[in-house]
């Protein structure tokens, strides 16, 4: 395994801690629960919809478009 790769794996699971229940303040599920709340079907083609939209929605705030873009690039890899 070559050093790029581990320290992509490594980024990756802080990433996913960081957003884990285990701590307090985690931001897991919120992302599809603002999708959902917005309207959109609970389904990864809803959520990356609605992704699309906080990206492209000037007055979504800097944390939902970081949730956002983490959906898209991580989570729904396509």
């Amino acid at each position: 395994m070559s050093k790029e790769i581990r320290k992509k794996a490594k980024g990756l699971t802080k990433a996913f801690k960081k957003m884990s229940h285990g701590k307090k303040g985690g931001t897991k599920g919120t992302f599809s629960a603002a999708a959902t709340k917005a309207g959109h079907p609970d389904t990864p083609e809803g959520r990356k919809e609605f992704a699309n939209k906080v990206l492209n929605d000037a007055d979504s705030s800097p944390k939902m478009k970081k949730k956002a873009n983490f959906y898209k690039n991580i989570i729904s890899k396509d």
